[in-house]
């Protein structure tokens, strides 16, 4: 994925320094009718006249035409800079055609460096990617998608320099996944890491329609051991979703499994799921739970840990007789509270059609918190990872499959995945109704 949208921002850069654009002034609207032409209709592009900023002078200065609503016809992205200001902006127009109509649905300000030509757009893949030069050596690219009413927040790519070394990080709201990678100066891989971020709301919110919630382990890359006795999604896979109250974290797995094995006594091979979490807050220049240090060329990476690791190893037990149970495992000598704390611990597990679903409360004390580790205005990240052990035959244990939401290495912080604590009023991701305005008026006109 990372190198995927390092030829992205390659793409945009060389769209953006074309020869079209190289007396570095922008188009009139006149010059910009005339190259859209073969796309719109003359009455469609009267729809984009009309959006402009009126009585202004303004300039094009990147557009692309491609289908970023998942109709199958055309919409329109470009910039503007309005001149005679003194802001450093340039503003992205996002159109789709609805009706016979060219709609604005969104209008995003993007600041610039030296030259507008720094904010470019491309549609491609069924989104619209805005690229935006932040500063020397730092770039970021925010992808869109227009669905059912709503603009969502795709992903976002940023590129930039962290001491010697050039740092890419990645994050897609969609499918929750995320890398980061360092590069030493002579463009080497000194450090990279995948895996998936998964939002915790507090517990009773509702998550509307545009954020992503659970996150879903079934794809190959998915499988960390035992890829050869996989069969697919419907052999072996997992959704997880997490919440919060101010005193425990609740997760809930729920596992697609063509055969279950139960296990039959305590040591039998049997299907069995491991959460690990890291309760070390991130730290450092690069602000990165992985990489504690950057020192000019030489990159610290946290691969070891001394305390704050810890493991809850979930037997499903047979859903009858055989009861669920949790063993917890720590690097941490454990004080009198977080002892106490090991036994208001909860699983819960029940068996469906297609697999089961696992049900775990964890005490915040047991991890070291008072309470909940979330802050009014930003979100806070610890490091977790949800781990299946599939087991389809209990005589034949060597014929099985582990399956994750990271690369795990049960000592080593820096392969753990994530969970980030959201609070009330802030969201993993962003989404934008662009009928809020008329559901509000209608309401007011109701008396509402």
């Amino acid at each position: 994925m990372i190198k995927t949208f390092s030829s992205l921002v390659l793409f945009l850069v060389l769209a953006c320094t074309s020869t079209d654009l190289v007396a570095q002034s922008g188009m009139e609207f006149h010059e910009f009718k005339r190259r859209i032409e073969p796309y719109f209709a003359e009455e469609l592009i009267e729809d984009l006249r009309e959006a402009m900023p009126q009585g202004a002078s303004y300039r094009i200065w990147g557009w692309d035409v491609g289908d970023f609503s998942g109709d199958g016809i055309y919409d329109i992205a470009f910039s503007v800079n309005v001149l005679g200001t003194r802001k450093r902006e340039s503003i992205v127009y996002l159109f789709i055609d609805t009706d016979g109509f060219l709609v604005n649905i969104a209008r995003y300000p993007f600041t610039y460096v030296d030259l507008p030509l720094e904010v470019g757009v491309v549609i491609r893949d069924g989104g619209c990617y805005i690229t935006q030069k932040r500063k020397a050596d730092h770039w970021m690219i925010r992808g869109y998608q227009y669905r059912d009413g709503a603009v969502l927040l795709l992903d976002e790519f940023t590129s930039d320099k962290i001491g010697t070394f050039a740092h890419e990080a990645y994050r897609n709201y969609r499918t929750l996944e995320t890398s980061e990678r360092f590069l030493n100066a002579q463009g080497e891989e000194e450090f990279t890491v995948d895996y998936l971020t998964i939002p915790s709301y507090e517990r009773g919110r509702q998550v509307y329609a545009g954020f992503v919630a659970d996150a879903v382990v079934e794809q190959t890359k998915h499988v960390r051991e035992g890829a050869f006795w996989w069969k697919g999604p419907e052999d072996a896979s997992f959704s997880a979703k997490i919440v919060y109250d101010e005193s425990y974290l609740y997760l809930r797995i729920a596992v697609k499994d063509s055969t279950v094995v139960t296990g039959w006594c305590d040591t039998c091979p049997a299907d069995r799921i491991d959460v690990w979490l890291d309760v070390t807050p991130p730290e450092g220049e690069s602000g990165s739970r992985s990489i504690t240090n950057v020192d000019r060329s030489k990159l610290t990476i946290r691969s070891v840990a001394d305390s704050g690791l810890f493991q809850f190893a979930v037997k499903i037990g047979d859903f009858a007789d055989i009861r669920p149970s949790v063993k917890v495992r720590t690097t941490d000598d454990l004080d009198p509270a977080q002892e106490g704390a090991v036994e208001q611990l909860r699983i819960v597990t029940a068996q469906r059609s297609d697999g089961y679903v696992v049900k775990v409360r964890i005490p915040f004390v047991l991890l070291g918190y008072e309470t909940a580790p979330v802050e009014d205005r930003f979100l806070t990240e610890l490091g977790l990872t949800i781990g299946l052990h599939d087991v389809d035959n209990e005589f034949r244990p060597e014929e099985s499959s582990f399956l994750a939401s990271s690369s795990i290495r049960t000592l080593d912080p820096s392969s753990y995945g994530a969970v980030r604590f959201v609070p009330d009023g802030l969201w993993y991701g962003e989404t934008v109704n662009i009928y809020v305005d008329a559901v509000l008026g209608q309401l007011r006109e109701l008396g509402f």
